[in-house]
């Protein structure tokens, strides 16, 4: 268990980062649009229910 918890978080610090340096390296061009901003609810209920069901 202790071997997926690491794993785990090591995915969520590259999400992490992936969320806050993606901005500085894409020039915004028109606000996002609804399927970008739908994208980051879905990716973090999909770790959520990862944790959920990995964490029994």
């Amino acid at each position: 268990m202790h071997e997926l918890s690491s794993i785990v978080i090591l995915i969520l610090f590259i999400i992490a980062a992936f969320l806050l340096l993606a901005p500085l390296f894409m020039v915004p061009l028109s606000p996002p649009g609804i399927p970008l901003l739908l994208v980051f609810p879905v990716v973090l209920a999909a770790i959520l229910t990862f944790l959920i069901v990995f964490s029994n």
